[in-house]
């Protein structure tokens, strides 16, 4: 039986190749930008409503 588990040592770049994905700088770039924006919009309230939606203890603070 063959192994399909992702090498935990190989790059992100080279697992997503392997899979016919190509990485370019632009889409790291939009990316990253969006990654950015996502982190600006988190707020504590986001946090504590999602937490309590998924059934998770509140955060301590």
């Amino acid at each position: 039986m063959a192994n399909s588990s992702p090498d935990t040592g190989a790059r992100g770049e080279d697992v997503l190749a392997a899979a016919g994905i190509v990485v370019t700088p632009e889409g790291k770039a939009r990316a990253r930008e969006r990654l950015s924006e996502a982190k600006r919009r988190w707020t504590p309230e986001l946090d504590a409503e999602l937490r309590a939606q998924l059934g998770l203890p509140a955060r301590a603070a």
